[in-house]
């Protein structure tokens, strides 16, 4: 039997964990009635998106590098930033530029420090 390294076990067992919670939470609650689902919703989309970003990381290179880490919480944080915004149906044009180029300027001051 092939044994799965630790590296893409954990952060496969988050996404599916995180994900059946978002569809649970999604099927079971309504956030229209108290905003306490919603930043939980939101959380865990944040935990789906970071493991996500794990898993295709270690999947292709193998491992995860402390640069490519801290990609990953930027591009997860400006996701869900953009998917806040939009659930609020407050993300136009000049808001989705600006949170384009705070990612692209970002993205461009990991690349420097790391």
């Amino acid at each position: 039997m092939h044994k799965i390294p630790k590296q893409i076990l954990l952060p496969a067992i988050s996404v599916a964990g995180s994900f059946s919670c978002i569809v649970l939470l999604s099927g079971l609650t309504s956030p229209i009635n108290k905003i306490g689902w919603a930043m939980l919703f939101f959380l865990l989309l944040l935990v789906f998106l970071v493991s996500v970003g794990y898993l295709i990381t270690s999947i292709q290179f193998g491992k995860v590098s402390p640069k490519a880490k801290f990609r990953i919480v930027i591009i997860s944080s400006l996701i869900l930033v953009a998917m806040m915004l939009r659930s609020l149906q407050s993300l136009n044009l000049v808001d989705l530029a600006v949170v384009g180029l705070i990612s692209f300027g970002l993205l461009f001051y990991s690349s420097r420090r790391a």
